[in-house]
C-alpha cells in the first residue's frame, strides 16, 4: 500500500495489517481456518476482495461514459490508456452529484483529509448516523459475523438502519471505523440510497453512547468492482480517526440478486461535539 499523507505535512499512513484485522484473520501464514468466507453485503476482509451481496433493489442502467468525460469529472492525471481502455485515476476522487465515480488505481492510498484531523476519542459504541446533505438520520446497530462466516447485515425490513462493524474501531477511535448499509430494500429506497451524492468537504455525524458526537469530514468517494475491492485502502491502519461508509452500486443482477460494485465514502474525524 502506498503511503498516504495528511494535509500540512502530517504523519504518513501505516501499511501493516491492523491489529483488529489480524485478530479476525489470524497472523499472515497461519494455516488455520479463516473466520470469513464470501460476504453478502459489502466487504470481504482478507487477501483479495470479491464482495458478494444479498441486497435487492432497483435495476440501475449500465452506461459507458467516454474516457474524456470521466477524466474531466475526476481530474485524472495519469496518462490515457490504450484506445478504448479506461484509465483509472491516480487517487480517490471527490465525488458529488453528477460526478462519474470510478475506482482509483490499485495501491492508491486513501484520499487526503479534507480538514485538519482531530485527535482520537475514547471507545464508545455508535448509536446514530446523520449525514445532513443527503438527509440521512438513522440508528446504528453493531454487526459482526454469522455462523456461515459472513458479515451480518441490517435486516431488509429495516430500511432506515445502518450497521457498524463491531470488530473494527468505534467511530472516533484511531483507525478506520466501518459502517455498512443497504442502498435498496424490498419495499423501496434504503438508508444509503443517496450515498453516491456525497462529496468532499461535507459532514458526517456519529452519535455515541457516551453522549459525544464524532464529526467527520468527507475526503473522497469511489465506486469499485466487487472483484477488485481495495482492502488495504479501506481497512489499513491510519494515523488519525477515520470512517468508511460502504454500500452497493453499479448494475443490479436480477439472477444473482446482487450489484456489481461497492460505493465507498472515506472520511476523517475533524471535530467533537456533545448531543
Amino acid at each position: 500500500m502506498n503511503d498516504g499523507t495528511m494535509n500540512e505535512g502530517s504523519t504518513p499512513m501505516v501499511a501493516q495489517r491492523p491489529g483488529w484485522l489480524t485478530r479476525i484473520l489470524g497472523e499472515p501464514g497461519d494455516p488455520g481456518p479463516r473466520l470469513m468466507g464470501p460476504v453478502r453485503l459489502l466487504l470481504l476482509i482478507g487477501t483479495a476482495a470479491a464482495v458478494v451481496t444479498a441486497l435487492t433493489g432497483v435495476v440501475l442502467v449500465a452506461t459507458e461514459p467516454s474516457e474524456s468525460s470521466v477524466r474531466r469529472s475526476l481530474g485524472v492525471v495519469n496518462p490515457p490508456g490504450p484506445a478504448g481502455v479506461l484509465a483509472f485515476p491516480n487517487e480517490v476522487g471527490p465525488g458529488g452529484p453528477g460526478a462519474v465515480l470510478t475506482a482509483a488505481v490499485e495501491g492508491a492510498p486513501p484520499p487526503q483529509p479534507a480538514g485538519q484531523p482531530a485527535g482520537p476519542m475514547g471507545k464508545a459504541g455508535p448509536t446514530r448516523l446523520v449525514i445532513p446533505d443527503i438527509r440521512v438520520d438513522a440508528p446504528l446497530r453493531p454487526v459482526g459475523v454469522t455462523e456461515r462466516r459472513e458479515i451480518e447485515v441490517p435486516p431488509l425490513s429495516a430500511r432506515n438502519l445502518a450497521g457498524w462493524f463491531k470488530y473494527g474501531p468505534t467511530p472516533g477511535e484511531l483507525g478506520p471505523a466501518v459502517i455498512v448499509g443497504h442502498v435498496n430494500s424490498r419495499s423501496g429506497p434504503a438508508v444509503f440510497q443517496r450515498l453516491r451524492e456525497v462529496t468532499r468537504g461535507q459532514t458526517i455525524k456519529i452519535g455515541r453512547a457516551d453522549g459525544s458526537v464524532a464529526v467527520f469530514t468527507v475526503d473522497g468517494v469511489e465506486q469499485v468492482s466487487k472483484s477488485a475491492f481495495p482492502t488495504a485502502r479501506v481497512y489499513g491502519n491510519t494515523a488519525y480517526p477515520a470512517l468508511r461508509l460502504i454500500t452497493c452500486g453499479g448494475v443490479y443482477n436480477r439472477k444473482t440478486h446482487s450489484y456489481t460494485d461497492n460505493l465507498i465514502v472515506y472520511a476523517t474525524l475533524t471535530s467533537v461535539s456533545s448531543t
